[in-house]
């Protein structure tokens, strides 16, 4: 499967072919194809859509990965709520 694959040394995102979406039960990189070549990766895989490359593409290449990184990463404050919240 054709995807887009961005990592900060990539400067952008770039056509890989989707092996595996993890190496195996115990390593969570995905396993791709670059220009013929195997390798795993901890960078982001992206579905490859006209709508996805024009967003991508209105970016300069080298700020591409912190944008996706920004969407990838969930909002955190803390691990558990105070114990004042839970006796609401």
């Amino acid at each position: 499967m054709k995807v887009l694959h961005i990592t900060p040394k990539t400067n952008g995102y770039e056509e890989v072919e989707l092996i595996a979406n993890r190496i195996d039960e115990h390593n969570s990189f995905h396993a791709i194809e670059i220009n013929g070549k195997k390798a795993m990766t901890g960078g982001f895989i992206i579905n490859d859509t006209a709508q996805i490359r024009k967003v991508l593409d209105s970016i300069p290449k080298e700020e591409q990965y912190e944008f996706v990184k920004s969407f990838k990463m969930e909002p955190w404050e803390k691990m558990y709520p105070s114990s004042e919240w839970l006796n609401c």
